[in-house]
């Protein structure tokens, strides 16, 4: 039987855990969290963002160290609560965050058609189509790929940051205000999108060479993407004019316009390629392995447990997770609304962390024996506090803002595609998951008739 391989260590959990927020869509988060603070103050929010998900990320550390799988968090949710509570969270969280790659492409070729003529259409196809066939080649070609482009990255954001910062010899205006509560906490709200998905390697577990790796690429994540977004927003706020930057979908492409010039563009386009490759690839590359695990838990059609007979990759699960991406895409590309998935995506993020909070706290009641590898400091103190803030967040996300009006017509587009996700979902999971396993129990029963003396398999698959 073909089974998962363990070969991922440290330097590629991190830049898997990191790679998705790297995307080319955060740029445009990074001015929107800006547009919420005074001067060039947005960073202050990043940071404090970045805080706040290191709460979260002590939640995700103590949880896959009693439950190292690839179901990874549906698993968390089931064990603390129930089984269908974790199907519903698990699979809003998943597809929601799937289908942030509709924004990501929206602004890929955006930035692309300023230089080449070329239908937008064609960079959406072509980038989802390699990167699905670089993760179907194996574990090992998809970590490299991470791995290169992720470092690449973050050595051009940080480099770039202090260039521009030396350039403008460091004028800065009001670095230090933190200006209005409501303003401050809603900067803070969106400053979560530009850590997302630093918790996606939690389905790695079952590949890395050790599962404790897990936890520290967590941490390492979040501290490299703290330091460099907040360095670029001060860099970028400080170059162009934030009026000017807000406003725009590719506002990375105007700073390095006002850099360097055509060159420049030039620059931001090979930068927008390289975050689009590293979102995609981290997204297709955990994704997945969550479809597979949920699959081998009869949650989802079977076909989505096979593996790759040479590679061991879920192969199915990986086309699946194209098809899906490349809907989203081409919705978005004739809607232009991408704004909405940026709300949509920190909601659905400040979501699972409340649940990875309440999981934390359900099973030190429920399971107090269990094993915990890695433990949350302070005793109840962090769980609580993730729940109680990242539950303001969530709701901060769709409360309108007098100073970004223009905002509040994608901030409720978001809070009804939410609710009609989360009623799928509730489809889903209570009337099309139960005919699933009967569907498989069946099959099993039969085949038991056939062969007498084996023990019936479905519905008790490995975790």
């Amino acid at each position: 039987m073909t089974e998962l391989r363990k070969k991922i260590r440290l330097r590629t959990v991190v830049s898997a855990g990191a790679g998705l927020a790297l995307a080319t869509v955060s740029y445009t988060s990074n001015m929107q969290v800006a547009s919420y603070m005074p001067g060039d103050s947005g960073w202050m929010a990043i940071v404090i963002a970045g805080l706040v998900s290191f709460l979260a990320a002590f939640c995700f550390a103590e949880l896959v160290g009693m439950f190292p799988t690839a179901a990874g968090i549906k698993l968390f949710i089931e064990r603390a609560f129930s089984e269908k509570a974790a199907l519903v969270f698990a699979t809003v969280y998943m597809t929601i965050s799937v289908a942030v790659v509709g924004a990501e492409t929206f602004i890929l070729s955006s930035v692309l058609a300023t230089a080449f003529p070329i239908p937008r259409i064609f960079w959406i196809f072509f980038f989802l189509i390699v990167i699905a066939l670089i993760n179907i080649r194996g574990i090992t070609m998809a970590g490299l790929t991470q791995d290169i482009t992720t470092y690449t990255m973050f050595a051009a954001l940080i480099g770039l940051s202090v260039y521009a910062l030396i350039k403008n010899d460091f004028q800065l205006v009001t670095p230090l205000s933190p200006g209005g509560g409501m303003g401050m906490a809603q900067a803070v709200a969106i400053g979560v999108f530009l850590y997302l998905g630093f918790e996606w390697v939690t389905p790695l577990a079952e590949e890395t060479t050790d599962f404790k790796l897990i936890p520290r690429g967590m941490f390492g994540a979040i501290i490299l993407l703290g330091l460099s977004y907040a360095l670029f927003n001060i860099a970028m706020t400080s170059t162009v004019s934030k009026a000017v930057l807000t406003k725009s979908p590719i506002p990375h492409v105007l700073f390095g316009q006002a850099l360097f010039g055509k060159a420049g563009i030039m620059v931001m386009m090979i930068m927008s390629i390289l975050a689009s490759v590293t979102t995609f690839n981290a997204g297709v590359m955990t994704a997945s392995r969550f479809v597979y695990a949920m699959a081998r838990d009869r949650a989802l059609p079977k076909v989505f447990s096979n593996l790759h007979p040479t590679y061991a990759t879920p192969w199915p699960a990986i086309v699946a997770l194209l098809a899906v991406s490349t809907v989203v895409s081409l919705v978005v590309h004739f809607t232009g609304q991408y704004k909405v998935l940026i709300f949509l995506g920190a909601a659905v993020e400040c979501m699972i962390y409340v649940v990875m909070g309440a999981s934390v706290i359900g099973l030190r009641k429920r399971r107090p024996e269990l094993q915990r590898v890695f433990k949350v400091p302070f005793g109840w103190a962090v769980p609580v506090a993730v729940v109680i803030i990242y539950g303001l967040l969530f709701a901060l996300i769709f409360v309108p803002d007098p100073a970004n009006p223009s905002d509040a017509h994608a901030q409720m587009l978001a809070l009804a595609a939410l609710g009609a996700v989360f009623v799928l979902t509730f489809g889903y999971v209570f009337w099309i998951v139960p005919a699933l396993r009967a569907k498989y129990e069946a099959e099993a029963r039969k085949r038991q008739k056939r062969r007498p003396g084996r023990p019936t398999t479905a519905g008790a698959a490995p975790q």
